[in-house]
């Protein structure tokens, strides 16, 4: 009886990991209005900021009902102010840092018993929108998460040509760009890319130029440092100086 026991269990952990490894990540939108993103996968867990009807968000995984997405910028985060370090050229306001500690908490609140929301890496750039105390408030790291029910979020996003904003039509989200690199290189301005963002190129160590879109503060307080990007191509494969949205990057000197 022990031994069948034993096997039914080893059945539904082997069952529960082929599962968990075909989910496949997508951009899905919010159907409704001031729907709570939650710490945790459950009702009774504290809400850490609202989305709105239309609002985009990237899903990475599931847990029943529910589904994770990575944390959008009205999310409030913090980050001990002992564990970065500042790097814009500004002494009297520090705007971005980099993290100088190992898988460093991010949390809800400036405080040591806040709920952690992600990680973040050594050497990864912050950006901070003030400082409370011992803490520095930022914007969501790329590795910090929430908790949506999956009732509030649909898989078909509404996507409106250039051409017409006001005729939206539904495009599965899997046809969406997003091929993930990770590339190293140094940074320096450009200008705008086509129609897209795209403010700096990363020049590698062989002359290969991509181009970058991310937030404009961060990339500009690292021109001309060599750094490693990690992003989403949102460009064609085939295109002369491919396109990567930043997710994070590092420094490197």
């Amino acid at each position: 009886m022990q031994q069948a026991g034993s096997i039914f269990l080893l059945t539904f952990f082997l069952l529960k990991s082929v599962f968990a490894a075909e989910f496949t990540a997508f951009t899905g939108q919010i159907n409704a209005d001031t729907i709570n993103v939650r710490v945790d996968a459950t009702v009774s867990s504290a809400a850490a900021c609202t989305l709105s009807k239309g609002q985009l968000v990237e899903v990475v995984s599931e847990v029943y009902d529910w589904y994770k997405i990575r944390l959008p910028k009205s999310a409030p985060s913090y980050i001990k102010k002992s564990l970065v370090e500042c790097i814009n050229n500004a002494p009297e306001k520090c705007s971005n840092a980099k993290v100088t500690g190992d898988r460093v908490n991010i949390r809800l609140g400036p405080s040591e018993s806040s709920w952690i929301l992600g990680k973040a890496d050594k050497s990864t750039v912050v950006n901070i929108v003030q400082e409370e105390g011992g803490w520095y408030k930022i914007e969501p790291v790329h590795q910090s998460y929430g908790w949506v029910n999956k009732r509030f979020i649909n898989k078909d996003i509404a996507v409106a040509k250039e051409e017409d904003k006001s005729a939206a039509v539904l495009r599965p989200a899997a046809l969406e760009p997003g091929g993930q690199l990770v590339i190293e290189g140094t940074i320096s301005p450009y200008g705008v890319v086509l129609w897209r963002k795209a403010t700096h190129k990363l020049v590698t160590a062989d002359k290969k130029i991509y181009f970058l879109k991310g937030n404009r503060k961060s990339l500009d307080s690292l021109n001309y440092h060599k750094v490693k990007v990690t992003g989403k191509l949102i460009s064609p494969e085939n295109n002369k100086y491919p396109i990567i949205e930043v997710a994070i990057i590092e420094v490197l000197n």
